[in-house]
């Protein structure tokens, strides 16, 4: 993700999210958002919060929706970007669609946040204190279409980083992950808690299957090999890549697809046109991946057709 900057000082960066649940009691297509009321400044907005030392931006708005709001989340699309001035600075905050947790209890309140009030969105405008939160429960409405039906994310992701292809004796399929792309495994699975991911396919070569193997570890979910999307295979039948996206992308799962450097131009290229992203980089496709970043795409399937309503891409 880049950075806005501003006289040569890197800005504060902050998340959070519109936080929405379908409009309850009614026929109305309408979505309700939840507002926060926050006494220190007697406003009403949107959670969200700074990044603590070392947080990652997507952990970051999960974190703070949960504690400003009591909400457990997974992220949906991405919103947009606020950049405002702060004292000696200027904040960057980045927004996505998250919807409500049927679960979560009745907020208690907080000092910093004592009341959580969902409202329909087209009455959100009167309640928000800054006209730049409107832009955003706009932008919320309008990806969630009417009446409002959630997204699913598909990520294409590059493996962490792996041995020495030169200094490997044995099979390449074989070549295991080195010490930092295992510490790197770890560090994206936290990230891919943030979107809620319950499938995981992946190349069944060694350093993709261990990327991706904390994270199914920690949800117990089963890591589905998908020979496909391999480099030997790929130099063979590039075709067959593009097959097995498109499929997922069709499926509507929630899903993480692992492969290799080679291969994902294939893969990114049979996901279609692509809208830009609101996070820089807007275009997502022409920017080399590095070891563990990865692209997700969120998309609405409905009768066998499939929307794409939002894209970013996150490095580690």
């Amino acid at each position: 993700m880049g950075l806005s900057t501003a006289g040569g000082r890197l800005p504060i960066l902050a998340a959070g999210a519109v936080l929405w649940r379908p409009a309850r009691g009614s026929s109305s297509s309408d979505i309700e958002v939840g507002l926060v009321h926050r006494p220190k400044y007697d406003d009403w907005s949107l959670p969200k919060g700074t990044l603590d030392p070392g947080e990652h931006i997507l952990a970051c708005a999960v974190r703070e929706v949960l504690e400003e709001t009591g909400h457990a989340v997974s992220l949906g699309t991405p919103l947009g970007v606020q950049r405002y001035p702060v004292t000696g600075a200027t904040k960057q905050v980045l927004y996505w669609a998250a919807r409500a947790d049927d679960g979560a209890p009745p907020w208690p309140g907080t000092p910093e946040i004592d009341r959580l009030e969902f409202v329909p969105a087209g009455r959100a405008a009167a309640r928000l204190t800054h006209p730049r939160d409107v832009d955003l429960v706009t932008a919320a409405a309008d990806a969630l279409g009417a009446p409002a039906e959630d997204t699913s994310p598909l990520i294409i992701l590059r493996h962490t980083k792996a041995s020495s292809r030169k200094r490997w004796v044995g099979p390449d399929a074989d070549r295991p992950l080195d010490p930092k792309g295992t510490a790197q495994a770890d560090r994206l699975s936290v990230l891919l808690a943030c979107y809620g991911i319950d499938r995981v396919v992946s190349s069944d070569a060694l350093r993709c299957l261990d990327t991706v193997r904390p994270y199914a570890t920690a949800v117990r979910a089963h890591v589905e090999h998908e020979p496909r999307v391999t480099e030997e295979a790929h130099e063979k039948a590039p075709q067959g890549a593009g097959e097995a996206v498109r499929e997922l992308l069709a499926s509507g799962d929630a899903a993480v697809l692992c492969s290799h450097r080679p291969v994902l131009p294939t893969l990114l290229d049979a996901l279609g046109p692509l809208p830009d992203s609101p996070f820089p980089p807007a275009d997502v496709i022409d920017q080399t991946l590095s070891p563990g970043s990865f692209v997700v795409v969120h998309r609405r399937v409905a009768g066998g057709e499939v929307e794409v309503v939002g894209v970013e891409r996150h490095d580690l």
